[in-house]
């Protein structure tokens, strides 16, 4: 009977340890900074409030660029968003971080961006990064989002887990986000809707016809005008959207539905 019981208790002991291993090693997962997010912190330019402003008034000038008829163009760098973010963010706009984030940055490399913030609460004290790739796709003003490496300092997790979340946090914004269902196990992709039209604007529709993404840089072209639409011609990679079945959330529920592209014909 000492034996049994003695078994049973060292066998315990060891779960118990194992246990407090992993729970050690995922604690410290979490504790990483992701490289990039570090050298984000400290890149900030000695002028940010400057280069914060000329953010500002680059954005300006695209809203009434896009309101006139014919072409437009505008160009961001990674430097004017960290500044931005740094200063004019948590002082005219601290409701737009949810509770917990802060400091948050981004790095815009080739093909991709990759974003970073410190969530704080009172158990969890880390860092949460991703990389984000951006593609137009068929159906004008839709674009494809891939959202990838979501981490919790060095700790993996699923996206999946949070596209629901997403999805809510975009609704209270006026934004439908849906999600490529096959894309949701591997790296998920959501389909983000860009407004053509507004009450505001003198000319529309305004259509996006080309996001790149390079070294420190985010640029965008398009047209503006009631022939933009029919002259529409993505440039760049295309996601595919043809019958794509996809989720999302509406009126407080979620949903399953077809998404088919007005720009295929229907089979």
């Amino acid at each position: 009977m000492r034996r049994w019981v003695s078994r049973i208790a060292t066998t315990l002991l060891l779960v118990g340890l194992m246990a407090a291993c992993g729970l050690y090693w995922a604690y410290r997962q979490t504790r990483s900074v992701p490289e990039f997010y570090a050298r984000a912190q400290r890149s900030v330019p000695e002028d940010a409030s400057q280069v914060s402003r000329e953010l500002e008034q680059q954005v300006e000038q695209l809203q009434e660029d896009v309101q006139r008829k014919g072409g437009w163009q505008a160009e961001f760098t990674d430097s004017q968003i960290n500044a931005w973010l740094m200063l004019i963010l948590p002082e005219e706009f601290p409701k737009l971080l949810p509770r917990g984030v802060e400091e948050p940055r981004v790095v815009i490399e080739q093909d991709k961006i990759l974003l970073a913030a410190r969530y704080r609460s009172s158990r969890i004290d880390t860092v949460v990064s991703c990389e984000v790739r951006i593609e137009l796709t068929e159906e004008p003003n839709v674009l494809a989002v891939r959202i990838q490496n979501l981490r919790a300092g060095a700790l993996p997790l699923p996206v999946s887990k949070f596209a629901k979340g997403i999805s809510s946090e975009a609704a209270k914004s006026d934004i439908e986000v849906l999600w490529d269902k096959d894309s949701l196990d591997d790296s998920p992709v959501a389909l983000v809707t860009v407004p053509s039209d507004h009450k505001n604007y003198v000319n529309a529709p305004m259509i996006i016809e080309s996001v790149e993404l390079s070294d420190g840089k985010l640029s965008m072209m398009g047209h503006t005008g009631p022939d933009a639409i029919h002259a529409f011609e993505p440039q760049g990679p295309v996601y595919q959207l043809a019958a794509l079945e996809v989720i999302g959330v509406r009126d407080g529920g979620v949903f399953m539905d077809s998404f088919q592209s007005k720009s295929q014909p229907s089979m």
